[in-house]
């Protein structure tokens, strides 16, 4: 399995929505999004255990996403 991401639409939406999860507790990486996904920006969120509850978040405070994506774990 790999490194799910949360795709954004811009690198501001990345900020804000990286902001919404630190008040909620939930540390989130941003992140390159992996090569041949098809986007409009280059930005994802990356946040290890809790993405399901994590994009939940993001919608209830009206922070857009395009979807998610996983990136292949590099050993």
């Amino acid at each position: 399995m790999g490194k799910p991401l949360i795709m954004m639409p811009s690198v501001t939406y990345a900020l804000k929505g990286r902001q919404i999860l630190a008040s909620h507790g939930i540390k989130a990486e941003i992140e390159r999004t992996p090569k041949g996904e098809n986007r409009s920006c280059g930005y994802s969120l990356y946040i290890e255990n809790k993405t399901d509850e994590a994009e939940t978040i993001l919608k209830e405070n009206n922070i857009k996403t395009l979807g998610r994506t996983e990136r292949e774990n590099v050993p």
